[in-house]
């Protein structure tokens, strides 16, 4: 064992450790998760005396959360937006008593950017679902306790932007979700520095943390968004595989893109042996050998539900066959609702982070319900409530219920119930897309590795309609994968109705060379940051056909 895997074993090892009182705090919580709502409650009533808002609302009278439901509306990000906004001037006490330390945005892949408020409270709440993750994920996985972990970094595509009240806005990278000697812990874990965070463009941003990634023969977890993020890079280590050789002999950094405008910390000396093994483990073409690299890895944590799962089988293909991947659970920009435990079916809501209320699907006019009094096999839209300075905000978001943890549920997450596209009142939703695609392949026996539906714009007064865009190995395959899904889509009442009247065209497609690096690089020229894209099978922009020209 090498002097820096002694060093990461104990590091790890006391890492999991300081979890032990935040797993500890999960299970109360989890065994009765009516009494640790209730205490959420309190705490947030707390939080907001004597703000804006509270005035606003009456929050001084509020007793239970049947008062709260009373008092508060269900919001989205526009019904904050004015109080946020108030914010980002610089007033003090809108939302709650605590000043912002930073406003994050949320990833904008389908809306515009949303500015979030992150306080110190709010952060706290978080890491009631991040600590009793990784202690779970370091207590029944002993391997990643040997290993050094790599945290998602893509460039933020804004430098030192601030508010005009001040705040920063735009953490650097992952890590900063943590506690401040959290993160002073984990940054000795992490191979590549969070500076990477701070260059100018994406494929700069991958070479450098490729530059440092394949120098650390001790790489065990991989924590990514996107499984595409994952597999783009590793493509892309393939594609720069001599170059990044070249780099690691030398003890060099020289990017395709040119030079940097400062040198970076630490940087891996020469090592020649180990740029060996880099060619090696990326061949111009054919199965990677990663294991070669990086025989300490062991998990990669990514999104793999809903319209994720599709991008699964590519990531698996280029991965070592003994690597485990885990679904991540609902972290969302707005806030923590649920991580996923090893060996159980979902992911457990948070009962002691946020206060969360579940709005039964489809009944947008019910009560919503407290987190406890969720029913197995029954799909409802989260509303949350934090002490960051959002109340009862709806994510959109729709999970099933698919067990429990001691008292508190278990839930996958299905898809969006927002994201619906209307050309002529055919209501297409993401969730309902993702299904037709699947029986789509299903029927045709193909398993396209990119497929997205998107609308295409009528000229001159004719119908508009759908795209399919999918990587397929032929036309006639691919025009039976249309035929298809218009079939699949028509089995929806208002799709079929427009169609009956003429209204949208049939499906059409085209064929789509390099799916998921053209999807992530037309984001990214749009604005959305590499790691943040999330994968979706209904697109409503309308300018798809120059992302896949014919």
């Amino acid at each position: 064992m090498s002097r820096r895997e002694r060093v990461l074993r104990a590091l790890n090892e006391g890492y999991r450790l300081s979890l032990r009182g935040a797993w500890r705090s999960y299970l109360r919580a989890a065994k009765d998760p009516e009494r640790a709502q209730r205490a959420r409650l309190r705490a947030l009533l707390r939080e907001t005396k004597g703000t804006a808002f509270a005035a606003a609302h009456g929050l001084s009278r509020v007793k239970s959360l049947a008062d709260f439901q009373d008092a508060v509306p269900i919001r989205d990000y526009e019904g904050h937006a004015p109080w946020i906004e108030r914010l980002r001037q610089g007033e003090a006490r809108v939302l709650t008593r605590s000043a912002p330390v930073v406003f994050e945005k949320s990833s904008g892949s389908t809306h515009a950017a949303k500015y979030l408020p992150y306080t110190r409270p709010f952060l706290d709440e978080y890491s009631a679902g991040t600590g009793p993750w990784l202690y779970d994920l370091l207590t029944q996985r002993p391997a990643l306790r040997r290993g050094s972990s790599y945290w998602s970094i893509s460039p933020a595509g804004v430098r030192d932007e601030v508010t005009p009240g001040g705040t920063r806005v735009g953490f650097e990278d992952d890590t900063e979700y943590f506690p401040a000697p959290v993160r002073k812990l984990l940054r000795r874990l992490l191979p590549v520095p969070p500076e990477v965070a701070r260059l100018p463009d994406v494929p700069t941003c991958r070479y450098v943390t490729l530059r440092y990634l394949l120098a650390d023969p001790c790489l065990g977890f991989l924590s990514v968004w996107s499984p595409s993020y994952l597999t783009l890079l590793l493509e892309f280590a393939r594609s720069h595989a001599e170059r990044l050789a070249w780099d690691t002999a030398r003890g060099t950094l020289s990017p395709p893109s040119g030079a940097l405008e400062r040198p970076f910390p630490d940087l891996p000396g020469p090592d020649r042996p180990r740029a060996e093994r880099i060619r090696e483990a990326f061949p111009p073409s054919g199965p990677l050998h990663l294991e070669r690299l990086w025989p300490n890895l062991a998990l990669v944590s990514c999104w793999a539900d809903a319209a994720a799962a599709q991008q699964l089988p590519a990531l698996r293909s280029l991965l070592p066959g003994g690597v485990e991947v885990q679904p991540k659970g609902l972290f969302a920009t707005e806030g923590a609702l649920s991580f996923p435990l090893l060996d159980r079916p979902g992911a457990t809501l948070i009962p002691h982070g946020h206060l969360l209320e579940l709005q039964p699907s489809g009944q947008l006019d019910a009560r919503p319900l407290p987190l406890h009094a969720a029913e197995a096999g029954q799909r409802y839209l989260p509303l949350l409530t934090t002490q960051g300075g959002l109340f009862r905000y709806r994510l959109g978001d729709v999970v099933e219920v698919v067990g429990r943890f001691e008292q508190t549920p278990l839930v996958r997450f299905v898809g969006r119930a927002d994201g619906v596209s209307d050309l002529a009142g055919e209501k297409l939703a993401p969730g309902q897309v993702a299904a037709a695609i699947a029986r789509a392949c299903a029927e045709v026996g193909v398993q396209p590795g990119f497929a997205i539906l998107a609308p295409v714009l009528g000229k001159g007064g004719a119908p508009g309609g759908y795209r399919l865009f999918a990587e397929a190995s032929d036309p006639v395959s691919l025009a039976r994968l249309a035929l298809a899904l218009e079939d699949a889509l028509r089995a929806g009442y208002h799709y079929d109705h427009c169609r009956r009247l003429e209204q949208l065209e049939p499906v059409s497609a085209r064929r789509a060379k390099d799916g998921w690096a053209r999807y992530e690089a037309a984001l990214v020229a749009r604005g959305v940051r590499a790691g943040d894209i999330k994968p979706s099978a209904l697109r409503r922009e309308p300018w798809w056909d120059e992302v896949f020209p014919a």
